[in-house]
């Protein structure tokens, strides 16, 4: 696993149990999604939601959360419980303002 790719997913010490069920290839989708030149960011949560941090360019990326919906779903085996895919914007998280969807979808595996 690449050093971005573990800084991402255990730096903040986030639980993968929720991904933990070997039905999800989480270190495969994170290294996937860390070729993305637009990814800035990446958080799998202990609850099974995907967000994914990314520059504000004034676009809606509900369009992209729903690739990144796809790319999630070339990673599962089997069938998961519906997550939540949310497009934040990474500066907003960094200056402390929470997070501010830029987009988002419903993903059902």
């Amino acid at each position: 696993m690449s050093k971005w790719v573990a800084a991402l997913l255990f730096g903040a010490g986030v639980s993968l149990t929720a991904w933990a069920d070997g039905k999800f290839d989480a270190q495969g989708f994170a290294e996937e999604m860390a070729q993305e030149a637009k990814v800035k960011d990446l958080l799998l949560t202990d609850t099974g939601n995907i967000y994914v941090g990314m520059l504000d360019n004034g676009s809606n990326r509900d369009g992209y959360a729903m690739y990144v919906c796809e790319v999630a779903r070339a990673h599962a085996s089997g069938e998961l419980d519906p997550k939540i895919i949310r497009i934040i914007d990474i500066v907003k998280v960094s200056n402390g303002e929470g997070f501010h969807d830029l987009g988002r979808t419903y993903c059902k595996f």
